[in-house]
């Protein structure tokens, strides 16, 4: 997600620039497509982004394991700082600053995957799930519970009981 920002950086505070954008980020070996609108608007500094996006991120549900795509929300809005003057070419931040703040390179590129990337992350479930009623798997046989019942024994226990258990289950089976 590359924009030139040459004639921006040039123009003075408050001037804006809209795009439309649709396409894919690439983060971790995930590909996530990404639909939105993109503005840019010039500040005494750099460049303020207001992006409000749509991502559609890749995943498997925490409690089955099926794949999923789902869709997250980005609220986008970020300060950009420029390495150098457009018009001097002068250094303007020292590169410490670029370990807290986004940049615009030399070239005048602003690159907006990174933050894009970071706001997935932020935005992103920890546990996610295909659907808010997953069943999830079976501890003992691994059969999905969304497709259907298995035939084990899930009846909770306290293991500090496990001996008596046994006995009770010995019992029953001899009496029935």
């Amino acid at each position: 997600m590359l924009f030139n920002v040459s004639q921006l950086l040039k123009e003075p505070s408050g001037f804006t620039r809209e795009y439309e954008v649709d396409e894919e980020v690439s983060g971790d070996s995930t590909v996530c497509p990404i639909r939105g609108r993109v503005r840019l608007m010039r500040t005494e500094d750099g460049i303020w982004v207001s992006a409000p996006l749509d991502a559609f991120t890749p995943g498997s549900c925490s409690r089955c394991l099926v794949d999923i795509r789902k869709m997250v929300r980005l609220e986008i809005e970020e300060e950009f700082l420029p390495e150098i003057d457009i018009n001097t070419g002068a250094r303007l931040h020292s590169p410490r600053e670029f370990d807290e703040n986004f940049y615009i390179s030399r070239s005048n590129v602003l690159d907006l995957t990174e933050a894009v990337i970071q706001y997935i992350y932020l935005s992103t479930s920890m546990k996610t799930m295909c659907r808010p009623d997953c069943r999830g798997l079976c501890m003992k046989c691994g059969t999905d519970l969304n497709e259907g019942e298995c035939k084990c024994d899930r009846t909770a226990r306290d293991p500090r009981w496990g001996a008596l258990l046994d006995m009770v289950s010995v019992q029953d089976k001899n009496n029935g």
